[in-house]
């Protein structure tokens, strides 16, 4: 700017005095008279700006496009979050930096009406760099992505220790079921007792057929990171050999009490941002969350975004205008370790077993298993597991690849006897139009036998354990499960299959295509074709046919009619024409609970069914019934089952049930003080859960190991003043948190105050609990204040006294206001008293 200035007062210069002699120009170089200083250095002090924000100021020096730090010590200093000040010193400390003036933005951010604004303010250097605006003496620092820190997204905190006492949370239900004059019956009890961030968990189930079972009984607790536990308990197990009941104690890590837990389970999505920015996180246009971020590298918060692998769109809108979009692949699978966070288990006890008459039964067999997993990038996560007995040690190694294509799980083991498997899982993404799932197993067990025994070999007196799909109780054996599908818009083609072989059951196998397609689709009314086909060692099947859908809010309506044809079973072969009508109705507040009724008649190939179904969800229990009456076929007896649910939560005294929700935790809620049965909202976590009235309680079953806050807003007509604001709770598996607030009915009351001798107390504050009020300059007020209500008045030249807001002869409430008439302060108190008063 200096040198073009001067150019041009030689130019002109030189032009005036070749007309004042009429010669030709003469042009000579030098500076006028007085300007010499402004081509010397310049010596100044300027603020610095990092990422937008001011953090200091530095002495420079400063010439024509060049700057230079007189303390760059003092600079590096400023600058927060560096990883390698040393590289950062150097490229700041050397001579003449270039100021990039260029790169400077217009004071008012609106441009001059020249040139292109759109990347002002944004420099990218190899190290770092500045843009020096002379005008304003303002330098913005600019540091490289890779030498600065990281920021998360939430800071590694974890859950606070409840301050629930010890507490129960006990899940009770119980089914009867039977046909004709059999019955069987069954119950179940699944208890949690809690204390802090401790608990014993108890699962334990009686039937009629096999008597009393438990399940596992296990005392836990937990500490940032880690988790221990000790008992009857059931360990992770591998994927080829299935999981085994242990009694004994392990420990593992968990992110359950993590706060940011939410975030940790998806890639981290970082970007780098020169100044603050606003970024939307969007997935095939669709925006999923929007927040607005300081500058520097920063963790986005990926909470809210859902489970799955994709390709992410980050737009970035700049603080000052600019605007870019990055693309990102993202995966989130809670199966899968966290970035950062391995994971690790280890366990070791002896064996247990499922024994008739014994509840808890422990075999002789010692057994351990310990795992470590580890997501190393967004694509790759390796695991492996080492689990045996005495007699084996087995060795599982195993990793997930993770695309926006398809997910891919593939394991293989083998032990020390020589035994091996392997495993490949493959899912597609359901981003495109072809979906698929396959699950391929194969086991060489040595011998034939399960490569980690069950525990009953050495007792003649045990039977097979209940559980024996997951316990994998067989030995070699090959099995193979998949479904594909192709969306046509609007219906879709599909096909499944699935294969097994072993030597206990044999071989088995069954493939059919399926198809799908919706021919009306208007309003509340749908109607579609639907056709399957089936081939297997049993036999084959076959089905077409047309159904009906009208949906409306409490009603539905539905019907089947078409053809299906079996062959080759041995029971029931033949074609038939089938159908069926069925309708349901559903209802909140019916029996003080949610209900639902449903009724269809059912024509297939073996005969025809009568069904009915009730279901009742209240605020205490859940109960359902279930009917069903062949009135055409081989078997004409009825079927029925009862099914009984509910949640007790015990603490302190405090007995509550809820049948709602079924969760390891419960929120209990009560209302002291307000007239009895006034209704107040409850809110938890600024989501409705129910209505509490005063003098009664709401039990609310919550999942564990989160914090919530919960608050209260009145429901009814009279104006309520509840204590307090929102409360927090912590919740961990067995707690039940108490959370209890004092309400009081107030009405707004108005009336006038004056001294003894009938003065106005004017332009005074009026005080009672929860509310402030204030007399004009006649002494009228105005305060909402509840029946026994005493104010507290406090006048302008100090004087003080108190009265209770009691209404006059003739002056009740009406509809919700309070008359007072005229109030006489009876004695005034000096202003050394202000304190108290305003207590």
């Amino acid at each position: 700017m200096v040198a073009a200035s001067l150019t041009g007062l030689l130019s002109s210069t030189s032009h005036a005095v070749a007309k004042a002699n009429n010669a030709a120009p003469r042009v000579t170089v030098g500076q006028p008279v007085g300007f010499d200083a402004l081509l010397q250095p310049q010596l100044a002090v300027a603020d610095i700006y990092v990422g937008g924000r001011a953090v200091g100021q530095a002495r420079v020096r400063y010439l024509s496009g060049g700057l230079t730090f007189l303390d760059p010590d003092a600079v590096v200093a400023l600058i927060p979050d560096l990883t390698d000040q040393v590289a950062v010193r150097a490229a700041l400390a050397a001579p003449d930096l270039d100021t990039h003036a260029r790169l400077a933005c217009p004071a008012d951010g609106g441009g001059d009406g020249g040139g292109d604004h759109s990347a002002c303010g944004i420099l990218q250097p190899v190290v770092a760099g500045i843009i020096f605006d002379e005008r304003r003496f303002r330098i913005d620092l600019f540091v490289n992505p890779r030498l600065m820190v990281v920021h998360a997204a939430a800071t590694r905190e974890y859950l606070p220790a409840p301050d629930a006492g010890v507490s129960l949370v006990d899940q009770f239900g119980g089914t009867v079921a039977g046909a004709g004059g059999d019955a069987d019956y069954g119950f179940s009890n699944r208890a949690i007792l809690g204390l802090g961030a401790g608990r014993i968990r108890n699962d334990l189930s009686y039937s009629s057929a096999y008597g009393l079972s438990v399940d596992s009984l296990v005392g836990e607790l937990d500490r940032p990171g880690l988790r221990y536990s000790a008992g009857a308990l059931w360990v992770p197990g591998i994927d080829l050999i299935g999981r085994r009941r242990l009694v004994g104690a392990g420990v593992q890590s968990q992110v359950d009490t993590r706060l940011d837990r939410t975030m940790i389970a998806g890639t981290p999505l970082v970007v780098s941002l020169a100044i603050p920015a606003r970024v939307d996180i969007l997935r095939d246009g669709r925006l999923l969350t929007s927040r607005n971020y300081v500058a520097g590298n920063q963790t986005l918060d990926t909470s809210g975004l859902p489970d799955g692998a994709y390709e992410v769109v980050l737009h970035i809108q700049e603080s000052g205008g600019n605007q870019r979009d990055e693309r990102r692949f993202f995966t989130k699978n809670a199966a899968v370790a966290a970035i950062g966070e391995p994971v690790f288990f280890a366990y070791a006890g002896l064996l247990g077993e499922d024994r008739r008459g014994t509840p808890i039964a422990v075999t002789r067999t010692p057994f351990y298993q310990a795992g470590l997993a580890k997501r190393f990038t967004a694509h790759l996560a390796l695991d492996a597991t080492l689990i045996g007995t005495d007699k084996t040690a087995i060795l599982e190694l195993g990793g997930y690849w993770l695309t926006s294509a398809a997910q891919v799980r593939l394991a293989g083991l083998g032990s020390v006897r020589g035994d091996t498997g392997v495993l490949l899982q493959a899912s597609s993404s359901g981003a495109a139009r072809l979906n698929y799932s396959i699950d391929a197993r194969r086991i060489w067990s040595r011998g034939d036998k399960p490569l980690i025994p069950l525990g009953y070999d050495r007792y003649p007196s045990a039977i097979a354990p209940i559980d024996r799909t997951a316990q994998l109780d067989t030995g070699s054996f090959a099995q193979l499960n998949g479904t594909i599908s192709y969306d046509l818009k609007p219906g879709q083609i599909g096909l499944t299959g699935s294969y097994r072989r072993d030597r206990r059951t044999g071989r088995s196998y069954a493939i059919g295509p399926s198809v799908f397609w919706p021919l009306i689709a208007r309003g509340d009314i749908q109607m579609s074709l639907r056709g399957d086909m089936t081939l297997s060692n049993q036999g084959k099947a076959a089905s077409i046919g047309l159904s009906f859908q009208r949906l409306r809010s409490h009603t539905s309506v539905s019907a089947t009619a078409g053809a299906r044809s079996i062959s080759g079973t041995g029971y029931n072969d033949g074609t038939a024409f089938v159908g069926g009508v069925a309708a349901s109705w559903q209802h909140d507040h019916v029996l003080g609970g949610d209900a639902a009724v449903a009724g269809s008649v059912e024509r297939e190939v073996e005969g025809t069914l009568v069904r009915g179904r009730a279901d009742l969800r209240t605020a205490k229990a859940a109960v359902s019934v279930d009917v069903a009456q062949p009135i055409a076929g081989d078997n004409g007896a009825t079927q029925y089952s009862f099914n009984f649910q509910t949640t007790a939560a015990v603490m302190r005294g405090h007995f509550a049930l809820q049948g709602r929700d079924q969760n390891d935790s419960i929120i209990v809620v009560s209302v002291d003080g307000a007239a009895k049965g006034t209704p107040f909202e409850v809110l938890v976590d600024n989501a409705p859960r129910g209505t509490v009235h005063a003098g009664a309680q709401l039990s609310i079953a919550m999942p564990a190991y989160r914090r919530y806050t919960v608050r209260l807003r009145p429901a009814g007509t009279d104006i309520v003043r509840v204590d307090g604001d929102a409360r927090q709770v912590s919740l961990y598996p067995g707690n039940v948190a108490r959370v209890t607030w004092s309400a009081q009915r107030v009405v707004a009351t108005f009336g006038r105050i004056v001294w003894p001798d009938g003065t106005a107390v004017a332009n005074a504050a009026v005080y009672v609990t929860g509310a402030i009020g204030n007399t004009d300059e006649n002494g009228y007020f105005q305060i909402e204040a509840g029946a026994n209500a005493v104010a507290k008045v406090q006048a302008a030249d100090g004087r003080t006294c108190r009265l209770p807001l009691a209404p006059t002869a003739g002056g009740a409430d009406t509809n919700g206001y309070r008359a007072l008439g005229t109030l006489v302060c009876p004695r005034a108190v000096s202003g050394t008293m202000m304190a108290d008063a305003a207590r």
